[in-house]
């Protein structure tokens, strides 16, 4: 466990840490940390980590949930920003922090096969459990630049956080976009473009934009002509014991 960085090099296989200059960096190493003074990073519960961790501020925290694993890129630009990995998650994601008090959070038990995440302006991206993700997914609190209305010089592609429920399927190349609001047990179809909110659980969604095409609906990882009610709630069973 790393609780206080000072400004240098990390890096980090399983529960080992080993300081080192990058010219004499292993192969084998597999993950790097980067950060500045007074951040706190919890990386010891994760079972797998591949990629590399920078941090240029203060006051963020970085946690990794038991047995989760993490592939992929986090940069944190700015002061007291937070991201969380839930137990057993398995992400595979390019996640990159611009400003400061923001928070990305992946709950428990859920998957993504590839994703870009830009959480920015004060705003925040929560994902919930049981979820599943494809890949070439973006998720983004922002457009990253303005769209301006002439007569009034103001800005109407204001930023906005996003928000995904417990078990949700998202479809290969889909933007969740800035405001966008999924509930629980819904699905979101291929290349779909999501911004803003739905308020239904159990419907399919998809589209540029997207919009709800069937009522009714639910989803399971196996494949078969007909499941049992058990299996198709076993994620909830799993929520009731926990709380």
């Amino acid at each position: 466990m790393i609780k206080f960085i000072f400004g240098k090099i990390f890096f980090m296989k399983d529960n080992d840490i080993k300081e080192a200059n990058s010219d004499t960096v292993s192969a084998k190493l597999k993950w790097k940390v980067t950060a500045d003074e007074g951040n706190v990073v919890e990386l010891y519960r994760a079972k797998k980590k591949v990629g590399a961790l920078t941090i240029k501020g203060k006051g963020n925290e970085v946690f990794f949930g038991e047995l989760s694993s993490y592939v992929g890129n986090i940069t944190i630009q700015g002061d007291e920003n937070k991201v969380f990995i839930g137990d057993d998650s398995v992400i595979r994601a390019r996640i990159l922090i611009k400003g400061h008090n923001q928070r990305v959070f992946f709950g428990q038990n859920t998957t993504i096969q590839s994703c870009y995440i830009l959480c920015q302006e004060s705003c925040n991206i929560e994902i919930g459990d049981w979820c599943m993700f494809s890949r070439d997914i973006e998720i983004r609190t922002t457009d990253a630049h303005s769209v301006v209305d002439v007569k009034t010089r103001e800005r109407i592609n204001k930023p906005a956080s996003v928000k995904i429920g417990n078990h949700v399927w998202v479809g290969v190349g889909s933007l969740i976009s800035k405001g966008t609001i999924i509930p629980d047990d819904s699905i979101v179809g291929a290349y779909s473009f999501v911004n803003k909110e739905f308020v239904d659980e159990n419907v399919l969604i998809a589209g540029a934009p997207a919009k709800i095409v069937r009522y009714g609906v639910t989803w399971n990882r196996g494949r078969k002509p007909k499941f049992s009610k058990a299996q198709l709630e076993h994620w909830k069973e799993t929520q009731s014991k926990e709380e």
